[in-house]
């Protein structure tokens, strides 16, 4: 049967596979052991073999000594009876170990017999043994030597024969048990690993499906890695599940929000770290009085389009980067056409600590103007029109606040002449009509930058800013003593005369409170009707 073709699907199964040959666990594994036995057999068997060819000569040595020692009494008695025959055979006996390259027995300095290659050539190293003979009648008494020469090239050749033998059967022993170990483990462990990998590679999630515990390894670790394999695939499936959900509550929550957000009644929109906008409604487009394609773009400076000249827009973004929850200001827009109108704004984070921003603007020029229209009744004589007390005061913490030290501040106490008696015999109506004819009057004396008051009953304070020189103080007051002092029509032609005393006070820095300049214009006005009336006096000094 022809092989079936591979399809291309099937390619990056065939990749892993042969990845899998070459860079598998298996492989790394028995690879890894073999290369660690044969170096641990390696070491083992050089050390070994050193050990054993060092145990071996030093055994053939001791085998020589006990040689030695076995024919010692014969030598001693071939020695003592200097019978060189029989020290002949005892030499030549030794001579029968191969361990032996020469031996000879010496009585005293003489040789009696000797045998085998000279002392020179059989041992290089000198390294003779040495055995003394006594006499057989006194043990006290030396009368010779025996003398024996290893044979060291054959001890040292046998000794590596040996050491060689030994070092191959444990360097056969280390690789068995090297294959064996890794034959074991690849068929125990690491097989089962791979089909676990494979399965792993090709498994479709989605489709729920598992993972096969591999064969006799249902109660070890591989069998307790699949079943974990499994539980991670279903904690996995129910949180796509879960995820999915989400998702679709997202969506619908994303739909509201855009329908909400779309039909509001209220400008909302997102800003980014740069102050920027990034959404915004229709609202905002209204609130702002803006053209469609005004902030059409993308990026366009909210503070800009606000008018915000001074940064404010950019310290609320700051306070939510520093931690605050929300920050809010009132703006004042100017239209194109000239007019204004107040928008209310409202920033919190959305996330990032204040990378995204989203804000809320209402317009509250309405409530604006009722603020300034119950503002300015409650700083007004309802008399005159003109300031009273709490709006003078206003006004002169205003002039302090925007000081600049170039110029002076003079501060005028008007109080009227002769108005009792008009108020006493033309009655409260006439009065009042005088007290409103002497506003007019007043306001036409001073410029439009002053600030005029009536603080109570026929008392007037003039506020003089930005003064250049104390007679302008002066030329000032004596205009008002000059129309104050011209005839009034009052009741429908009815003519009265009265006059004012004034008490001026001039200042280079008004740095004091108002009613410390009061007391002492005040003061002043007092010299001004002791002098006469109808006439001004400074305060000094200034």
């Amino acid at each position: 049967m022809a092989p079936e073709p591979v399809s291309d699907g099937d390619e990056p199964t065939r990749a892993f596979r042969r990845v899998r040959r070459t860079r598998g666990i298996a492989f790394r594994t028995t690879a890894s052991i073999l290369v660690f036995g044969g170096l641990v057999g390696g070491i083992a068997a050089v050390g070994s073999a050193k050990l054993i060819e060092h145990k071996e000569h030093r055994r053939l040595n001791d085998a020589l000594v006990e040689s030695m020692a076995a024919v010692q009494r014969t030598a001693s008695v071939a020695a003592y009876a200097r019978d060189e025959q029989l020290a002949a055979e005892v030499v030549a006996g030794l001579l029968q170990s191969s361990s032996v390259a020469h031996a000879e027995i010496l009585e005293g300095d003489t040789v009696l017999a000797a045998v085998g290659a000279n002392t020179a050539s059989a041992s290089p190293n000198g390294a003779a043994l040495r055995g003394l003979l006594r006499s057989p009648f006194d043990a006290s008494e030396t009368i010779g030597e025996l003398r024996v020469v290893p044979a060291s090239a054959f001890i040292a050749a046998k000794a590596a024969d040996y050491s060689r033998l030994v070092a191959s059967l444990l360097a056969v022993l280390v690789l068995s048990i090297t294959l064996g170990v890794a034959w074991l483990v690849g068929r125990g462990v690491t097989r089962g690993i791979g089909r676990l990998a494979g399965e792993l590679h090709g498994l479709d999630v989605v489709s729920g499906s598992k993972v096969t515990v591999p064969a006799g390894h249902a109660e070890d670790e591989l069998g307790r890695l699949a079943g974990d394999i499994n539980a991670l695939l279903e904690r996995m499936d129910a949180a796509l599940a879960r995820e999915r959900e989400a998702r679709g509550l997202h969506a619908a929550a994303e739909r509201k929000w855009r329908l909400i957000f779309d039909n509001a009644g209220s400008g909302l929109f997102t800003l980014d770290a740069q102050g920027g906008l990034v959404e915004w409604n229709a609202a905002l487009v209204r609130a702002l009085g803006l053209k469609d394609d005004e902030c059409a773009r993308g990026g366009a400076s909210l503070a800009e389009l606000l008018g915000d000249g001074a940064g404010r827009l950019e310290r609320m973004r700051a306070a939510i980067v520093e931690g605050s929850e929300a920050a809010s200001a009132d703006f004042e827009r100017r239209d194109a056409d000239g007019g204004s109108r107040w928008l209310h704004v409202v920033l919190n984070a959305v996330e990032g600590g204040g990378e995204l921003l989203q804000g809320i603007v209402n317009d509250i020029t309405e409530r604006k103007r009722a603020e300034d229209n119950a503002r300015a009744q409650a700083e007004r004589d309802a008399l005159t029109g003109l300031l009273n007390r709490r709006g003078l005061e206003r006004a002169y913490s205003v002039r302090l606040h925007e000081y600049a030290g170039t110029a002076g501040l003079g501060v005028l106490l008007v109080d009227l002449d002769g108005f009792k008696w008009v108020n006493d015999n033309h009655g409260h109506e006439a009065g009042d009509e005088l007290l409103q004819l002497v506003a007019r009057r007043i306001e036409g004396v001073v410029r439009r930058s002053d600030k005029v008051a009536r603080i109570g009953g026929d008392e007037f304070v003039l506020l003089l800013d930005d003064l250049k020189s104390m007679s302008m103080a002066r030329n000032i007051a004596a205009k008002l003593v000059d129309v104050l002092s011209q005839p009034f029509a009052v009741l429908d032609g009815c003519k009265v005369r009265i006059g004012a005393s004034v008490g001026v006070v001039f200042t280079q820095y008004p740095s004091g409170q108002m009613a410390e300049l009061l007391r002492r214009a005040d003061a002043a006005m007092y010299e001004a009707k002791k002098a006469g009336k109808s006439q001004y006096c400074f305060a000094f000094p200034v």
